[in-house]
């Protein structure tokens, strides 16, 4: 699968944050995403470092430059692959913000000079005797700049509560600022303020020493901007348990019956309207549909298959049939795990299976069982939404029933979806 990469902006927030996409990376492939104006500045992606599942890297960027054309740039395993530009639009001409963006003051730059200091980190010691000192000589250190920023009304009380909370910060400008870097992660050092009119205006200058900084977590991803951005990207009233619709039946097998893709009236997560069907052939007899390899282990999960592992399947089901289903795994070595068998109804209704992956498993493939009892020949079991996981939960849900808190969602492995 070719490697591709791709950049979205999300509309919920102002500055807008980027949502920037890496597929078609092989389990083990080491990435970098960046961001990069034409002027030269380059800054890192919160969450762009890392060593791929073989799965789809998704990240946001909320630290990007202003007005202007951002180019994103992705290396794995050494080759560069970039995205079409996007445009972070926004009024003003520069703001600061906290790492994870949810504090954001928009302000201007007060002053035609910003001085830097640099440390070079190197140690002199007189030796008696010499006449040349004995020298220890280490990389330099970053720079630590001073920043004069102006505020007014709000802003001012916003840009206070950013510099109370003692956390690093990120200054945002758009090109064109004199030769200032665009993006500049730092630590506030130290800082004071001034009112600069002593008539009506509420201007204030900020007057603070920052040293710069790396991204403190490279491999964190920022998981969210704001609550209304995870419904402007994925689509609301999509199902956060990330089912899978079932646009075709390749990949699946039946037992005593035979499959078929129907286009309209699937399960209504607002992933799509498509669904598999199994019509059964002979009453009175079981009847199954399971994958015909065991592929899904490593995708669906994020990692692969494992003896111990506890597997979570979950699905819709519906059927015409007055037999009794159940959701079923097969592992690779056979052995099949079955739930709780349900009562078709004719209308959507959710069934789930959890196990154990038994020793010398290497793979899982899902699927569903039919019971013999009450088949006729030509009834009918739908079937879509298919959710592989790890773990005994059930991710079904809209997202706020899912994630009550920030807290919760942070502690949620998001590699358990897809």
């Amino acid at each position: 699968m070719a490697v591709t990469l791709t950049a979205t902006l999300l509309t919920a927030s102002n500055p807008q944050p980027v949502q920037i996409t890496l597929n078609g990376t092989n389990n083990g492939d080491q990435y970098a995403i960046t961001g990069t104006t034409a002027d030269g500045s380059v800054w890192a992606i919160p969450g762009g470092t890392g060593t791929s599942a073989g799965s789809q890297v998704l990240v946001t960027d909320n630290r990007s430059a202003l007005n202007v054309p951002i180019t994103y740039q992705a290396v794995v395993n050494g080759v560069t692959y970039t995205a079409a530009p996007v445009t972070v639009s926004y009024s003003g001409v520069a703001v600061l913000q906290t790492l994870d963006g949810r504090t954001v003051v928009g302000l201007e730059i007060g002053t035609n000079r910003e001085h830097q200091k640099h440390t070079m980190r190197a140690f002199v010691a007189e030796v008696a005797g010499r006449s040349t000192p004995a020298v220890r000589l280490d990389v330099p250190g970053s720079a630590e700049d001073t920043w004069e920023l102006h505020t007014q009304i709000t802003n001012t009380a916003i840009m206070r509560t950013i510099l109370g909370k003692g956390a690093p910060v990120v200054r945002r400008l758009q090109p064109g600022m004199r030769d200032l870097q665009n993006v500049v992660l730092g630590v506030v050092t130290d800082w004071y303020d001034e009112l600069l009119t002593d008539g009506g205006d509420t201007w204030r200058c900020f007057y603070l020493t920052v040293r710069e900084i790396s991204d403190p977590q490279p491999s964190a991803a920022l998981a969210a901007y704001a609550w209304t951005d995870f419904d402007t990207a994925f689509a609301k009233p999509r199902v956060w348990g990330y089912h899978s619709t079932l646009p075709n039946v390749t990949g699946l097998t039946a037992t005593n019956g035979s499959l078929s893709s129907q286009a309209t009236g699937g399960y209504t997560d607002g992933s799509g309207t498509t669904f598999g069907r199994l019509t059964v052939t002979t009453a009175a007899t079981a009847a199954t549909v399971f994958e015909s390899a065991y592929t899904q282990a490593a995708v669906t999960l994020g990692t692969p298959v494992v003896p111990a592992m506890v597997v979570t399947v979950t699905m819709r089901v519906k059927g015409t049939s007055a037999g009794l289903l159940s959701a079923a795994i097969k592992w690779s070595g056979g052995a099949i795990a079955t739930g709780t068998a349900v009562a078709l109804t004719g209308a959507w209704q959710q069934i789930s299976v959890t196990a154990t992956a038994p020793a010398g498993t290497t793979g899982l493939a899902y699927g569903v069982s039919l019971a013999a009892t009450g088949v006729l020949a030509s009834d009918q079991v739908d079937v879509d939404s298919v959710t592989v996981s790890q773990g005994t939960g059930i991710p079904v849900g809209t997202f706020d029933e899912l994630f009550a808190t920030w807290d919760a969602f942070d502690a949620a492995n998001w590699a358990q979806y897809f």
